[in-house]
């Protein structure tokens, strides 16, 4: 039959492959879709759950995502974030002051979700750190999203011709530690503030570490 249609063998195989594959990609898309919505709902997330709300089953689920943290990780990439560096000014602590703000903004409106990913990567930290797993997926994932590091490097660009290399890193290292899902924990818990004050507090450590920077500069 396949001759007289005038296809190969090898032409359905290939489209059976490609049919499968496309399969499992929207599968596993769905497995990602459906945590990210459990995030949003502040639910936490499973590989039950997911597969619930992907409508699969736990069982294939499981051949996609072992764990939850990986789930979690893998749905960070598909979080819908401001473009914190959009339209920054040449000022470099009004450049700092934006990104930290808009960040703030983004993070504690969302703490549920922010706590949840930060889990995931403790989680997977502590698999690693066990013996537990390899660290075959990296907690980052630098083609799709730009880490902290990176925004916090371009934020602090201009000052690069201003400070001394040793210095500049100091601030980039520091500034590192005021904003952020880590300064969120420190400000809301260990410190007990609302979302207001902890932003502010966020806002006042880095133009604080900021001009800090510049004064040792000029000495």
């Amino acid at each position: 039959m396949l001759r007289a249609a005038g296809v190969s063998h090898d032409v359905v195989l290939d489209v059976v492959g490609d049919g499968r594959r496309n399969q499992k990609l929207r599968t596993r898309r769905a497995l990602i879709d459906a945590a990210v919505t459990l995030l949003h709902e502040g639910r936490t997330v499973t590989i039950a759950e997911a597969a619930e709300t992907a409508q699969v089953s736990t069982a294939t689920a499981y051949r996609y995502f072992s764990h939850p943290s990986d789930l979690l990780l893998e749905a960070r990439t598909l979080m819908r974030a401001p473009d914190v560096l959009a339209d920054l000014p040449d000022d470099p602590a009004e450049r700092l002051d934006m990104v930290v703000s808009r960040i703030a903004d983004t993070q504690l409106g969302d703490e549920a979700m922010w706590r949840a990913l930060l889990r995931a990567t403790m989680d997977r930290w502590q698999q690693v750190a066990q013996g537990e797993r390899a660290d075959d997926i990296p907690f980052h994932n630098r083609t799709r999203t730009r880490t902290r590091l990176d925004l916090t490097r371009t934020v602090l660009e201009p000052l690069a011709d201003i400070l001394p290399p040793a210095e500049h890193r100091r601030l980039t290292m520091a500034v590192m530690l005021v904003y952020g899902v880590e300064a969120l924990i420190s400000t809301r818990d260990a410190c007990g503030v609302d979302a207001d004050e902890a932003k502010e507090v966020m806002r006042w450590a880095a133009q604080a570490l900021l001009e800090s920077a510049l004064r040792r500069s000029e000495t």
